[in-house]
């Protein structure tokens, strides 16, 4: 079956290119980057439960999760560099969080938990990451390490409609418009958006091999048996609201908040987010 080569996923890759190095190498996952930090709010509340991250990475959710209440949490990542810097992490947490944290080195197609394992499992930017037959597999598996009541919690960006379509014809031009016309009469130097040809990073070209749309994900959910809601944060794309000019600037460029819910969300929604439970 396809499938991404773990060799790509590399220390390096870790510390320095994926989203949050910095936070990580500074706190070892205790401070959550900007991104994370918005995503987390969206995840229901893990007190008392037993957990799953699948594609755990540097395992920050991991740690974020047995802080915050879970009684046991797993991560798993098919990269021997991520699982190795998840564990060296391990030693900067007291004990009663490293008792309740396990990391192994699995293929998420390939898990083999006993039925009703886990009460949540989480997924945070990893669906763009798998071709489509490995979604599928990969689902099937979540559904049954479920128990009866379990919480799936999916979060993935980018979407493919928005880069391609609302990003290049709406955002990038309609940005550049915007700015050009406040520096000119304002002498000030505010900052527009990355040309669509740059939006893609080099490990993003090769990492992203599935970016989802709002109605692939619908369809995979629904082909799976789940069901919920899905909504946008866009906090992969706006900018952080430190003036109103900012908050003026995502309402008009990125349509929010109205961004963050259907029909909007749909084409002007960056990242999706849902909550599924098994039908």
């Amino acid at each position: 079956m396809r499938r991404v080569d773990p060799k790509h996923y590399t220390t390096v890759y870790y510390l320095t290119d994926a989203t949050g190095f910095k936070e990580f190498k500074e706190s070892w996952g205790k401070v959550l980057e900007p991104r994370l930090s918005r995503i987390v709010k969206e995840i229901p509340s893990v007190e008392g439960l037993r957990v799953l991250d699948i594609g755990c990475g540097r395992g920050e959710l991991v740690y974020w999760a047995a802080r915050n209440g879970a009684n046991d949490v797993l991560g798993i990542d098919y990269s021997r560099h991520a699982i190795h810097l998840a564990n060296q992490a391990r030693k900067h947490y007291p004990k009663n969080i490293r008792k309740k944290v396990r990391f192994e080195l699995r293929d998420a197609k390939k898990i083999d938990f006993a039925r009703g394992s886990f009460d949540l499992i989480i997924m945070t930017e990893i669906l763009e990451h798998l071709y489509p037959e490995e979604q599928e597999v990969i689902l099937r598996k979540i559904s049954n390490i479920l128990s009866k009541n379990g919480l799936l919690f999916i979060h993935t960006a980018p979407s493919r409609w928005f880069n391609d379509f609302t990003y290049r014809f709406w955002c990038y031009p309609l940005s550049t418009a915007l700015v050009t016309v406040n520096n000119f009469f304002t002498g000030s130097n505010y900052n527009s958006l990355e040309k669509y040809e740059n939006i893609r990073t080099a490990s993003h070209r090769i990492m992203h091999v599935n970016e989802p749309d709002y109605l692939s994900l619908k369809n995979l959910f629904e082909k799976s048996g789940f069901h919920g809601k899905l909504r946008s944060t866009n906090v992969t794309v706006s900018k952080p609201a430190l003036s109103w000019k900012d908050t003026l600037f995502n309402s008009i460029v990125y349509l929010n908040p109205l961004s963050y819910y259907p029909p909007f969300n749909i084409f002007w929604g960056n990242d999706f987010y849902s909550v599924l439970k098994k039908v």
